[in-house]
């Protein structure tokens, strides 16, 4: 069985930085699918409490109509912020939400907040039907989030696993994948490149199945988790200040992730 290819919004980064200037969801929805898309994660860069609950069944009934499968992503510590979104959610017939733990500020996350907010979006999450996949990013080590998550049941919280996000922890994937990937529900798949000195490095991004991470690794485990996983594209596209051409180049990454991971989704078949 094939498994369906997607993208998160974060591979139209620069079309939507501008909310002046971005298309409509319903433009960005052709515009994923006309891409060689079958699943599109629609997160917060994209706006999409700005539309309300009939809006996301009538867009989710068009999205099935080109052949595409909308899934749904925010950002927030807010149980209410976290409510309007489990709404949109169940417009779309959806069971999960993709979660970033952020907040403004410097202080790093305990794991007493963690669990305090979770403790509150609980009995709504099991009210309506829908588990929390809590995404590894940046400054929260994935050891620290498998802590926090274990007192919850695994049908309301799991994890979406991001390939690259942990490394500004000096966690590369596979360590990321032995903590979280018992409760994976679904993976963000992006690719890295490093450069450096005896000095020091820096890590930018490249079309996925183009940079460092390993990609037939990084598929047998995923694989390992699910026979039918739920993937998700991201790029990490440098910005050079000129939004068409960053538009642009935004583009051409995500031909190139899909042509390369359907390459390499072949090649476990074959």
């Amino acid at each position: 069985m094939s498994v369906p290819i997607g993208a998160t919004s974060y591979v139209f980064r620069y079309l939507l930085s501008e909310p002046s200037s971005s298309p409509r969801l319903s433009g960005l929805v052709r515009m994923a699918r006309a891409a060689g898309l079958e699943r599109f994660q629609i997160c917060e860069n994209a706006r999409p409490l700005d539309l309300d609950c009939s809006g996301w069944a009538d867009l989710n009934e068009h999205a099935k109509e080109l052949g595409l499968h909308l899934t749904l992503g925010c950002m927030t510590l807010d149980p209410e912020v976290v409510a309007a979104y489990l709404d949109r959610v169940q417009a779309i017939d959806g069971n999960s939400l993709r979660i970033v733990l952020e907040r403004e500020g410097p202080a790093f996350l305990t794991q007493s907040q963690i669990r305090s907010f979770l403790d509150s979006v609980a009995p709504l999450l099991e009210s309506k039907g829908i588990r929390l996949a809590i995404e590894n990013h940046f400054e929260i080590p994935a050891k620290l989030l498998a802590e926090s998550v274990e007192p919850y049941p695994r049908e309301l919280v799991g994890f979406c696993i991001d390939a690259a996000n942990s490394l500004r922890n000096f966690e590369d994937w596979k360590r990321v994948f032995d903590l979280l990937g018992h409760r994976a529900i679904a993976f963000h798949l992006k690719d890295f490149q490093l450069s450096g000195t005896n000095v020091g490095f820096t890590v930018s991004g490249a079309p996925f199945g183009d940079g460092r991470i390993g990609t037939s690794e990084l598929l047998e485990r995923v694989f390992d988790i699910s026979s039918e996983p739920e993937i998700y594209l991201e790029t990490w596209t440098p910005c050079t200040g000129n939004r068409e051409a960053d538009i642009e180049a935004d583009s051409n990454w995500l031909r190139l992730s899909i042509e390369n991971l359907k390459r390499a989704l072949v090649g476990r078949e074959a």
